[in-house]
């Protein structure tokens, strides 16, 4: 993984920690991280999946996403590490 994606990931998580645990829409996100919002949107659907809720909001789609109860910065940074080290060692072996 990158270095600028793993830091784009760290500042997504911790605009969803501070919102405590509120509802946050994807440009709002990018606004408060320095982000452009589909990078915002293209690294919560590929990598943050597992650890964010999402809401569809009314006839047009759209999103809304907030932190699963429980998860914090340093659970997300380890299973993406270890994932990482799964990835290549997967990659080796064929």
């Amino acid at each position: 993984m990158r270095k600028s994606t793993l830091i784009h990931l760290i500042k997504i998580v911790k605009c969803l920690e501070e919102a405590e645990g509120g509802w946050l829409w994807p440009t709002e996100i990018a606004k408060r991280c320095d982000i452009h919002r589909t990078t915002v949107v293209r690294l919560i659907d590929s990598r943050l999946s597992n650890f964010v809720d999402e809401e569809t909001v009314g006839p047009t789609n759209i999103r809304m996403f907030k932190l699963k109860p429980g998860v914090n910065v340093e659970g997300i940074v380890k299973y993406l590490s270890v994932k990482e080290k799964l990835d290549a060692a997967t990659k080796k072996g064929k």
